[in-house]
């Protein structure tokens, strides 16, 4: 399989690294609008400069490179970096969301049936061991039918402050809204267990933490003219620069969140000066957020089942707990533990251990690498699980983005 990347960010580089040393699989181009990331590429890949482009226009011109392209750029780019794509005729691997509104979403679906065109869109979680095991458990059918699941999101503190506060997706205006950009993961769960057609849904949420109104007294714009550089929670010292230094010690290259501020430098230096100077720099109660820092959705399915989505900042850990509730038995378990709990009524009970080994390479539980083994599989021939293609993972963005509807019409049933 050959790949193209276009926008080498945060995921770009997971993918690409994972497949770095895969002998199946061939970093043929890049595209990106940052030319440190590129030289960043062509010291990591050894890739020839001539396939390296700073200007998409350029990219797209060559025609088709390889067999697909990993669209890993910015919410608001997808739908115009998708159709491009597709119309140079490459297959896709998609970053979630789709897009950032439903008709978007819906141009590239229907474009890529037209031109008969694969597109995996990646809901990484259904292949992650914690989840992909709650499904093979469910579909043995032994629990009986789904009644209801209760899933929450426990975003994290620093990861809330840095992603949706001070970074990319802070600004619903510039990418798309927290249920769509961050939930989408969730819902796609939901109707990967549920199975069954949702047919309304329900949301409220706001912004209550992160907003002028809780400022410290006398704080600064920026955390390295702030008297509370040391004490804050959310000063850089303890979001980035302190991370920064631990993973230095350990083994020399800087983790994330802070590899994504130095632009996957490893100098303590440049992260410095990004963060004096950059957006992450910022006072977390004085940016242009408008994210929610926590939303509710409920959901009616056809066939009866409910569900139930908690997204909430407020967590020192970033991590997923869901409850599978059925008629014969019940699942349940969370994603900082990594155990399931199985039992049948009555009868069987068990516990699985889903642990991965060298999860931090991966994320997702593991499931960033299981799901570039099944685009690999795809390409030679091996047949492949095809869990997350864009007609299943369509259906988590419907529910997205009348969710958002509801919210901002105070709860509003939306009918599906």
């Amino acid at each position: 399989m050959d790949y193209v990347v276009i926008g080498y960010g945060g995921r770009g580089d997971v993918y690409s690294k994972i497949l770095k040393n895969n002998s199946n699989a061939k970093l043929i181009a890049v595209c990106d609008a940052d030319q440190n990331k590129l030289d960043l590429v062509k010291t990591t890949f050894g890739l020839d400069p001539a396939n390296l482009f700073l200007d998409e226009d350029e990219f797209f011109s060559k025609g088709k490179l390889a067999d697909i392209a990993f669209i890993c750029t910015q919410d608001q780019l997808h739908h115009r970096h998708a159709i491009k794509a597709l119309n140079t005729g490459y297959d896709l691997l998609l970053e979630k969301p789709i897009a950032t509104d439903l008709q978007d979403c819906k141009d590239i679906l229907e474009l890529s049936k037209k031109l008969g065109r694969k597109i995996f869109v990646c809901h990484v979680l259904r292949y992650s061991p914690f989840f992909n095991i709650i499904k093979k458990e469910l579909d043995t059918g032994k629990y009986g039918k789904v009644v209801t699941v209760n899933i929450t999101e426990n975003v994290g503190y620093k990861h809330q402050a840095h992603s949706y506060v001070r970074g990319n997706w802070a600004n619903t205006k510039k990418s798309s809204p927290m249920i769509i950009a961050k939930c989408c993961h969730d819902l796609d769960l939901l109707q990967f267990f549920i199975g069954s057609k949702c047919e309304s849904v329900s949301s409220m949420g706001s912004l209550t933490h992160f907003t002028m109104n809780n400022a410290p007294k006398g704080c600064a714009d920026r955390c390295f003219d702030c008297k509370y550089f040391d004490s804050c929670k959310y000063s850089v010292k303890n979001c980035y620069i302190n991370l920064a230094k631990s993973g230095i010690d350990k083994n020399g290259i800087i983790p994330w969140p802070a590899d994504i501020v130095s632009g996957f430098n490893n100098d303590i230096n440049v992260l410095i000066e990004k963060l004096k100077n950059g957006p992450y720099g910022r006072c977390v109660y004085k940016c242009d957020n408008d994210a929610v820092d926590h939303q509710v959705v409920n959901l009616s399915f056809k066939d009866g089942q409910t569900a139930h989505l908690t997204m909430t900042a407020f967590s020192e850990y970033c991590y997923r707990e869901i409850h599978v509730h059925c008629d014969n038995g019940e699942i349940y378990g969370n994603m900082k533990d990594n155990i399931l709990y199985c039992n049948i009524f009555g009868g069987e009970q068990k516990q699985i251990d889903t642990s991965v080994i060298d999860d931090t390479a991966y994320a997702h539980g593991g499931g960033d690498k299981i799901l570039l083994d099944d685009v690999l599989s795809f390409y030679e021939g091996n047949g492949n699980l095809n869990l997350t293609d864009i007609d299943s993972s369509f259906a988590s963005h419907v529910i997205g983005f009348n969710a958002e509807l509801s919210r901002v019409n105070g709860g509003k049933l939306i009918k599906l």
